[in-house]
């Protein structure tokens, strides 16, 4: 008699082993994904943010220099009239009007502030750009957001204005503990003769 033999059986499916080496070359690829998916938004936060900072601060800027373009008296003035350059943290323009508009750097809230006085002395500070950060020459003398030239110790002839600024418009993000580049703006404007 003749045995009937059966035939050997086929595996179906994998083994244990096989679905353990495919869920981790699954979990790396699917972590480097991820990180690179972090990368590019973190990269885009930024974008938009420095951005945003730079045409909010050429906004201020180019009103800064409007300001002293249209101004008819400044401030501060020089200690000696033989001085003919002159560098502040605070600048006052009389505008046509006779409004006394003054801009102050506030170092400790690294902002400039901004009040218009009509004579009554009861101008109200008023942020007018944040994030103005102290910045220096390459030896390490701090630059003032304010450089005044004069002329026979009084006039003004040309006003330089240098700023730093911190692109950081949301403090609450992750991108605010990475190192950004601040944004130099200096811009240089001198008054309009009114006189006939």
């Amino acid at each position: 008699m003749t045995s009937a033999r059966r035939p050997p059986r086929r595996r179906l499916g994998f083994s244990l082993l096989e679905l353990l080496v495919a869920l981790a070359i699954s979990a790396m690829l699917l972590t480097a994904a991820l990180v690179a998916l972090d990368a590019s938004f973190r990269a885009y936060r930024r974008t938009t943010e420095e951005a945003s900072t730079h045409v909010v601060a050429r906004l201020a800027m180019h009103r800064l220099l409007a300001l002293i373009r249209t101004g008819v008296d400044f401030g501060p003035l020089p200690a000696s009239p033989l001085d003919e350059e002159l560098e502040s943290d605070v600048l006052e323009v009389l505008t046509p009007e006779g409004q006394w508009v003054i801009i102050r750097w506030d170092p400790e809230g690294e902002r400039l502030l901004l009040a218009v006085d009509d004579g009554d002395g009861a101008g109200e500070n008023r942020v007018l750009l944040g994030g103005v950060e102290v910045h220096a020459q390459p030896d390490g003398t701090p630059i003032a957001p304010f450089r005044l030239m004069y002329e026979d110790g009084w006039k003004v002839r040309r006003v330089t204005v240098d700023l730093a600024i911190r692109p950081d418009d949301d403090r609450t993000s992750a991108v605010r503990h990475e190192a950004m580049t601040p944004i130099r703006l200096v811009g240089s404007a001198s008054p309009r003769s009114i006189d006939p």
